[in-house]
């Protein structure tokens, strides 16, 4: 009955100290949180801020579509006056969920930089977003009530 407990025991010790040491190599996540602020001509102001799990970014993100991410956990957008009174914010992605259609991002986490088309903010009648390809300057634009868009101001980056 001894060898059997003696057996036991061993068997106990080896394996809690197994998962013990393979603990010690699991890297906790490191999550990176970014912060962009755009200005425009006028003086309007779109500030982003994003999170990522910074041990699975790649070398660009790139982020499109309603649904699940690739990368980004959270998104918001705000947009605010020249006076600096806030205007509109969306949470364009929640917990790794991306909330719009016609959403789009892409980031040099390495540069720090936009890239290639961008998509940000709102959607609907009476909302504002953030349109366009970085290199030709972005839109600042409002759905108006009957459902155009009106271009309210550029960004340059």
């Amino acid at each position: 009955m001894s060898n059997y407990q003696n057996l036991f025991v061993k068997l106990v010790t080896s394996l809690a100290s197994a998962v013990i040491i393979s603990l010690c190599f699991i890297s906790p996540a490191t999550a990176v949180t970014q912060k962009l602020q755009l200005n425009s001509a006028a003086g309007y102001i779109v500030e982003t801020t994003f999170s990522y799990d910074e041990n699975q970014t790649p070398m660009i993100i790139k982020e499109q579509g309603v649904g699940k991410t690739n990368v980004i956990d959270s998104m918001k957008v705000s947009f605010y006056k020249p006076s600096g009174e806030i205007i509109a914010s969306y949470d364009n992605i929640v917990d790794g969920v991306s909330q719009g259609t016609y959403f789009e991002f892409n980031f040099a986490p390495t540069t720090q930089k936009l890239l290639g088309n961008i998509d940000l903010g709102g959607e609907s009648i009476g909302e504002m977003y953030l349109k366009g390809e970085i290199e030709q300057g972005l839109s600042l634009i409002e759905v108006e009530t009957t459902g155009e868009e009106k271009i309210i101001d550029r960004v340059y980056r």
